[in-house]
């Protein structure tokens, strides 16, 4: 009886980690991040986990299976527990699931919208209208208004500034899993308010500064705000300022200066999109591959 129960927890456990790893495997592959490859380093680790996980599900369900196979067995705690573990581990699992494959199905669709009103209608009438990647696939969508946009922005939600993740197909051509807020940014219909707003986020954490990087390479943002972001000395802000066309002279001259000052392999970026910006006089293009030679 406890062969069975250990060969039906490693049929479980090796089945349920194959298949969780096959999807990362996947999720890997539709990834463009330069650093997505890192990820094949830890699907072992998860393995590890998932079989451990799915394990005790078999377990579980051939505990229960061989006590209701003899009558005349007595109730005991130890058939409760293994119960109600499995079935907490299999409603965990088929919810996420099932949750995954509508998400799969309505992100689709999105992707094919057309029309704002499409857009406006699935946020205010979807139950999955306040879901990342929902709003993702619409950030991302080139008939979102600027009125959209703006609403998803003003969404009181951090994750929307996070970078986003799933082993379901959720995230459209957003192959580096940038967040929500970003994607916005990155919406041809944004409006100049909407980046604006987005600029005066009061979080501080690690994804902030990647958000004002966009802001910072957005043209519609304004001089006042671009020469706010360049008094934060923050690389990921200068690489969004140095690819603005729209960055004010003064701006461009104290990049410049900082990367002189500071010799850092990650500010090269910097360097190259001055050198790329047709807003830079020669004199600026100049020195910037001046720079870039002494690195």
């Amino acid at each position: 009886m406890e062969k069975s129960i250990a060969k039906t927890g490693l049929w479980f456990g090796t089945i349920g980690a194959i298949i969780v790893s096959i999807l990362m495997v996947l999720n890997i592959e539709r990834s463009s991040s330069s650093t997505a490859a890192i990820g094949f380093i830890f699907i072992p680790f998860y393995f590890a986990i998932f079989f451990g996980i799915f394990f005790l599900l078999g377990s579980c369900v051939q505990y229960v299976r061989n006590y209701f196979a003899n009558p005349e067995n007595k109730l005991q705690h130890g058939v409760v527990l293994a119960f109600l573990a499995g079935l907490f581990i299999a409603g965990f699992f088929s919810f996420q699931l099932v949750q995954g494959l509508i998400l799969t199905s309505l992100v689709s669709g999105i992707e094919n919208a057309y029309a704002d009103v499409e857009l406006q209608s699935i946020l205010n009438n979807s139950y999955f209208r306040n879901n990342k990647f929902v709003l993702g696939a619409i950030a991302q969508n080139s008939a979102a208004s600027a009125q959209t946009l703006d609403r998803i922005a003003r969404l009181p939600d951090p994750e929307l500034q996070h970078k986003m993740e799933s082993l379901f197909p959720l995230l459209g051509e957003n192959g580096k899993g940038l967040a929500v807020d970003r994607l916005v940014l990155r919406n041809q219909n944004v409006s100049a308010e909407t980046v604006e707003y987005l600029a005066n986020i009061k979080n501080t954490d690690a994804y902030t500064s990647m958000l004002l990087g966009d802001v910072a390479m957005n043209s519609k943002a304004s001089a006042e705000t671009l020469r706010k972001l360049e008094n934060m000395h923050n690389y990921d802000i200068d690489w969004g300022l140095s690819r603005n066309p729209s960055t004010p002279p003064d701006v461009f001259e104290k990049l410049l200066e900082r990367e002189r000052d500071i010799r850092d392999a990650l500010r090269e970026y910097t360097l190259e999109n001055l050198l790329q910006n047709p807003s830079t006089t020669s004199e600026m293009r100049q020195r910037a591959s001046e720079l870039l030679k002494s690195y």
